[in-house]
C-alpha cells in the first residue's frame, strides 16, 4: 500500500450539514456533485471511514461501490 495521503490525492471531501454526513468524490465529478448528480459520491457520517474506503481500495470507486451494494 501506498502512502495514505497519496491515495487521497484527487478526491474532495464536503461536510453536507443538511444530512449530517461527509461526501467524497474525485475532482473530475466536481461540477457533477454540485449540479446533484450522487453517481460517483461516497457517503458516510465519518470522514475517517471515507478516508479509509479510499485508501485500503487505492482509491477505486468501482471496487467500493461494490462493497457497499452487498451490505445494502
Amino acid at each position: 500500500m501506498i502512502n495514505s495521503m497519496e491515495e487521497l490525492y484527487d478526491w474532495l471531501f464536503h461536510y453536507n450539514h443538511y444530512s449530517q454526513s461527509w461526501h467524497a468524490f474525485k475532482r473530475e465529478h466536481l461540477v457533477e456533485y454540485f449540479n446533484g448528480d450522487m453517481t460517483n459520491v461516497l457517503k458516510s457520517k465519518s470522514q475517517k471511514t471515507l478516508e479509509g474506503l479510499i485508501t485500503y481500495h487505492n482509491g477505486d470507486i468501482k471496487k467500493i461501490n461494490e462493497i457497499a451494494a452487498l451490505g445494502k
